[in-house]
């Protein structure tokens, strides 16, 4: 079984369009900048992935929807190595290209430089493979910890004082969860900070060498629950499964997030986007990724770096919002069969462009808060961040609407 995988399989054109975008948005990033220039952004990059591979790996990874085939297939340790590495590949691939764009993009002196920028593109590229096998580790073997503490005499005791003292509903299961996310902070975050201090003192091959220990760090983690690798995985899929479906039950979101509290959706749509809304709940925290996005903002901001530089983040910021509409065309999320009886493909784009308004405001309260704090961005500034984001949300949205008539007429 060791050639099994099991993936959805990414059609050329979607890989194309997403190398033209990535190679676009690195070259307006880091098109013009200066090799130390280039070398610093790819530092708060890293420093910005090392917190987002450490909140999205656990959504990334569980609930497997392929655990029941993997069940089936008897995958062995090897086999599950495989699969992890096959399904990751999709999301890393892009980040990893636009690395090269970043150092190599070089519109003014392309051949200038050149050991240099190779060194740093194997030292990000290593970093973020060590980040991500670390995540994997961590997380893989957290489901029986987890199940401890959920249903532990001591996960219910510090539930209950977490209500009592703090009036806040922790559910003592996603504790492990928790400390995760800080030793994988930690870990991608401590190389970036050690490595600034060594290249200052030695030459930039040493950065280099400390990503590969990071990464032989990694691996061996991942190396060392290799006997109990299928046993851990099936023990904390289990879980997942368990936590997602009893803590966000439909009922339950149902109540948090009504009908009415839509208003700035045109009646005709909005319980279309009410629905979508409550499925976005059930995959992923959308409100806690999107004020971590706008901490690592603000921290970037704390540099000081060039106006250019944060119009050029909060660009990208902006337009990662769009992941969460795009995962609303997901077949098990939405069916082209469902979208065509329900309504026609006009609705569809109204519904996925009206879904993306939601984020106009706390856009706008993000950028106006770091404008107060360090005097940018300016309000055109703002201006061009909101109307690149509305009109990239008109442009994903008629894309599906249109890959809808296709299939229709199919």
């Amino acid at each position: 079984m060791a050639g099994v995988s099991i993936r959805a399989e990414q059609s050329a054109i979607n890989v194309l369009l997403t190398a033209i975008f990535v190679v676009a948005i690195g070259l307006i990033w880091t098109g013009n900048s200066q090799p130390d220039e280039r070398i610093l952004t790819l530092r708060y990059l890293l420093f910005a992935l090392s917190g987002l591979v450490a909140f999205s790996a656990p959504y990334l990874l569980f609930p497997d929807r392929n655990a029941p085939l993997i069940q089936i297939g008897n995958l062995g340790n090897q086999s599950l190595q495989h699969y992890f590495y096959k399904k990751l590949t999709p999301v890393l691939w892009p980040v990893i290209l636009l690395f090269f764009v970043i150092l190599f993009g070089d519109l003014s002196a392309p051949v200038s430089y050149l050991p240099l920028k190779f060194i740093y593109f194997f030292a990000a590229t290593i970093l973020l493979a060590a980040i991500t096998i670390f995540a994997v580790a961590r997380n893989v073997k957290s489901g029986p910890a987890s199940q401890f503490w959920k249903e532990s005499e001591r996960g219910k005791k510090l539930r209950q004082d977490a209500a009592n003292y703090f009036k806040y509903p922790l559910d003592p299961g996603s504790i492990p969860s928790l400390i995760n996310t800080v030793l994988i902070v930690f870990f991608g975050a401590l190389p970036i900070l050690i490595g600034t201090v060594l290249t200052g003192l030695f030459p930039a091959v040493s950065e280099l060498l400390l990503m590969a220990m990071m990464l032989l760090f990694a691996v061996w983690s991942f190396r060392s629950q290799k006997q109990n690798l299928v046993c851990n995985y099936y023990s904390t899929n289990s879980f997942f499964r368990e936590f997602f479906g009893s803590n966000m039950k439909g009922e339950e979101l149902s109540e948090k997030r009504k009908v009415e509290q839509l208003w700035w959706t045109p009646a005709p749509i909005r319980m279309h986007v009410w629905q979508f809304l409550i499925q976005l709940d059930r995959k992923i925290p959308a409100g806690r990724v999107a004020f971590a996005g706008h901490a690592v903002i603000l921290f970037l901001a704390y540099q000081r770096p060039d106006a250019g530089f944060l119009l050029v983040t909060w660009i990208l910021f902006a337009l990662l919002h769009h992941l969460f509409m795009l995962m609303t065309f997901q077949k098990e999320m939405a069916p082209g069969w469902l979208h065509r009886w329900i309504d026609s493909p006009a609705n569809w784009f109204a519904v996925r462009f009206w879904m993306q308004l939601r984020w106009v405001l706390p856009l706008l309260i993000g950028m106006n808060v770091q404008y107060f704090i360090f005097g940018t961005p300016d309000f055109a500034l703002q201006a061009i961040v909101l109307t690149v984001y509305l009109l990239s949300s008109a442009l994903l949205a008629g894309m599906g609407s249109a890959a809808l008539s296709k299939e229709a007429r199919i």
